[in-house]
């Protein structure tokens, strides 16, 4: 993978090989991985949690979901490099509707992080950057996917929205293991809260969670939940129920 050292994610792969402020994170997805056909990576930036799926799943199939362009076009690349013939890169946005969004650029507070763009449908210029948006049910739908064993979601507050667009397929039980960030709210009354929204639809559609790691320990939400920045999501046969495999 060509890095860029003054780009803090790239720097991270090119001195520790990985996302090194997300290694437990990342450790726990590859245990999920290895049991997994059908994988999801929405917010897939450099690419390092589909990268880190094939490493120990290689018959897996890997869906990327990147909408700035510069940053797909890079992954598309990384997947040629190291023949990853089953990494499909699409250069869309997840959401709750199908049409456009508009793209928004930051950096991050220390200006050198790439991966921190994250889309609004609130009115733009007419020279905003815009960029399409799909829905997760309706993918697949077109796709003939029947399940996805393992999803990924990180897109700067806009999970509860992806899973918006995928209320069917969860539903259903078509949706494995969600590893989610939780974007809280700083500022309460300030429209919903993200990360409230994300565990809403989750919880709602039969699902318990746990906090990333070593072992997962399957419970309802509650104030717990408050201290993580991401969570692991798995669906139960029923409220009081053995854990789906």
């Amino acid at each position: 993978m060509p890095c860029d050292l003054s780009e803090m994610l790239q720097r991270q792969f090119y001195f520790f090989g990985t996302y090194f402020l997300e290694e437990d994170i990342l450790e726990c997805w590859e245990n999920e991985a290895k049991s997994a056909n059908v994988i999801f990576d929405v917010g897939a930036n450099a690419g390092i949690f589909s990268l880190a799926a094939l490493a120990v799943q290689g018959g897996a199939t890997v869906h990327a979901f990147e909408p700035t362009p510069e940053i797909a076009t890079r992954l598309r690349n990384t997947a040629v490099l190291n023949g990853l013939e089953r990494l499909h890169v699409h250069e869309v946005a997840v959401s709750n509707a199908e049409g456009h969004a508009v793209l928004r650029r930051w950096r991050g507070e220390s200006g050198d992080n790439e991966g921190m763009n994250f889309i609004t449908t609130a009115i733009a210029d007419s020279g905003a950057e815009r960029v399409p948006t799909v829905r997760l049910d309706r993918f697949c739908e077109d796709r003939a996917i029947e399940r996805i064993d393992l999803l990924k979601l990180d897109i700067q507050g806009n999970e509860h929205q992806a899973l918006a667009g995928a209320e069917p397929m969860l539903s259903a039980g078509r949706v494995g293991t969600v590893f989610t960030e939780l974007n809280w709210a700083q500022d309460v009354g300030v429209g919903p809260c993200p990360a409230t929204e994300s565990i809403r639809i989750l919880e709602s559609a039969g699902y318990r969670f746990s906090k990333p790691g070593r072992r997962l320990d399957w419970k309802k939400s509650g104030n717990w939940m408050h201290a993580l920045g991401d969570v692991v999501a798995r669906r139960v046969s029923h409220p009081h129920g053995p854990m789906s495999t």
